[in-house]
């Protein structure tokens, strides 16, 4: 097992340095096609980082720590005390107004309190799940997929660990850490096939051949696709480690690939059931569209298929619509989308 690790380490590092390099190409693109733009470029990126990683993992080290799952069941007791008592001061169990007083200090009465947040746990996992499908799909870059992942990976984690109200120990947090450095590193290398194959045999069927941009569409599909479950398994990692009581060992916190999977289809199966339908649209469609096609076919796409969502979908509320709708004007045409919200800022100054 040690020598397994330290392959799967070495090759990390190795995938480590193509990120970089990618890295380094991006900032080379913006640099050639204007000076200022590259430093913009580098700026932007920092500026996400510190906003969207630096700033998570800080609140999430400042979150009250939480005891871990046991190893021998007559410590059980103690555990459910322990956290049953951290559940009192939990926003969320106030927000949907969860009588604790109601429920017993025991092992039963800690699964009712589980039962009680599993709808938000759920929210919380198929929200970043779903973004990092979309973004890293449009994304097309080593570098922005490792932070993009990185930074999905540090928000999810610090939603759970608030939703629970406690983090792990610094060690269990250090244990979390290396599964999302080695999601980062691996990116899209695991499991591609699989995606592209079960994304393929439907598109096949749709006439995607017809389509201009279909190996690139795909492709893009399927890293997407990838990307997501592995932050869908640092999910479930992450959350058996606050909900857990008793393992035998570590092991019995990971899930098993194929049931990653099978989640990740089920949390992005209504996004890529539009993305689907959008293709089979496309090859009768012969409008100005192709030029947004051309020059962001998968980003059109998906914006279309979240337009659609959003326009046919029972389950979303007002609230939800208008998020979907907008990420989906952002994925289309991100350059038009911002200069759109730059005019609404100056007509608003000038009223």
């Amino acid at each position: 097992m040690k020598f397994v690790k330290r392959i799967l380490f070495f090759f990390s590092l190795f995938l480590l340095y193509i990120i970089i390099k990618e890295a380094f190409t991006l900032y080379q693109f913006t640099h050639d096609v204007h000076p200022v733009l590259g430093i913009a470029t580098l700026i932007a990126i920092a500026v996400f980082i510190i906003i969207f990683i630096m700033m998570p993992v800080f609140q999430i080290i400042r979150i009250p720590r939480n005891y871990a799952p046991v190893k021998s069941i007559k410590k059980v007791p103690g555990l459910i005390e322990h956290r049953m008592r951290n559940f009192r001061n939990s926003p969320y169990l106030r927000q949907i107004h969860f009588d604790l007083d109601a429920v017993p200090i025991d092992e039963e009465g800690y699964i009712q309190v589980i039962k009680a947040i599993k709808p938000e746990a759920e929210r919380i996992r198929k929200k970043y799940v779903t973004q990092l499908f979309y973004s890293t799909s449009i994304a097309q870059n080593g570098f922005l997929d490792a932070i993009l992942i990185l930074s999905s990976s540090v928000n999810l984690v610090k939603d759970f660990f608030i939703l629970y109200h406690g983090r792990v120990s610094n060690k269990d947090l250090l244990a979390i850490a290396r599964r999302v450095y080695y999601s980062m590193a691996i990116g899209g290398s695991e499991g591609v096939e699989y995606a592209t194959e079960e994304i393929f045999s439907k598109l096949t069927a749709g006439g995607i051949k017809s389509i201009p941009f279909a190996s690139k569409i795909l492709g893009s599909i399927a890293d997407g696709f990838v990307n997501a479950a592995l932050l869908n398994r640092i999910s479930f990692i992450t959350e058996n480690y606050c909900k857990r009581l008793c393992i035998d060992s570590e092991r019995d916190l990971y899930p098993s690939f194929g049931s990653v999977l099978s989640s990740t289809k089920i949390i992005t199966s209504d996004l890529i059931e539009k993305l689907i339908s959008e293709l089979k649209v496309l090859t009768r469609d012969k409008t100005s569209k192709i030029v947004l096609m051309t020059v962001n076919p998968v980003g059109y796409l998906i914006g279309s298929a979240m337009g659609r969502m959003a326009a046919t979908s029972e389950k979303m509320t007002s609230q939800q619509r208008a998020v979907v709708r907008e990420s989906a004007a952002i994925a289309q045409n991100p350059f038009g989308f911002a200069v759109t919200k730059i005019g609404e800022i100056f007509k608003k100054k000038q009223v």
